[in-house]
């Protein structure tokens, strides 16, 4: 029965590898990006303001980017659903990519605030739970930690590039 269980659940934790793989590779690249932003004069002060917000008007602040971007990936899926995938999955990467990066520095400006709401921080940990079950068992592959690594590698090399533009 444990090997049956395994082979139905093998799909599954496969798939879950690759998402925290992708995952941690844009939540890395982007909070790198954001960073530099970050370094900008009226960034600095919009993000000052926004870690002073009251936690109602924290958790408004940290669901907008992804209203607002939601239109944009249905653009991109309208576009490759009508043939020009091309366009459409450019745009829908790039909607992700942005939401992604705004998502994570909101997420650690709001986070005080949201941690004040009892709701949010019982399913925030919760969602924590589940996420560092997940990673403590992919974490014991050793495949697992190979591609990381090297995903890991590249992207330092990415930034590192993005880095010494002019």
């Amino acid at each position: 029965m444990k090997k049956i269980k395994r082979q139905l659940l093998a799909p599954f934790t496969w798939l879950a590898a690759i998402v925290f793989l992708i995952e941690e590779a844009i939540w890395d690249w982007t909070a790198a990006l954001m960073a530099r932003l970050g370094a900008m004069r009226l960034v600095r002060t919009i993000e000052k303001y926004i870690a002073t917000l009251h936690p109602g008007w924290a958790l408004v602040t940290f669901l907008l980017p992804s209203l607002i971007l939601i239109p944009a990936k249905l653009i991109g899926l309208h576009a490759i659903a009508a043939g020009h995938w091309l366009v459409g999955s450019a745009v829908f990467v790039l909607a992700k990519l942005m939401g992604m990066a705004l998502f994570s520095r909101i997420f650690n400006l709001t986070r005080p605030a949201l941690m004040q709401l009892g709701w949010f921080a019982r399913l925030y940990a919760v969602v924590m739970y589940y996420r560092n079950r997940i990673h403590a068992y992919l974490d014991n592959w050793a495949v697992y930690q190979r591609i990381k690594r090297r995903m890991k590698s590249l992207i330092a090399r990415m930034i590192s590039t993005f880095k010494h533009k002019p």
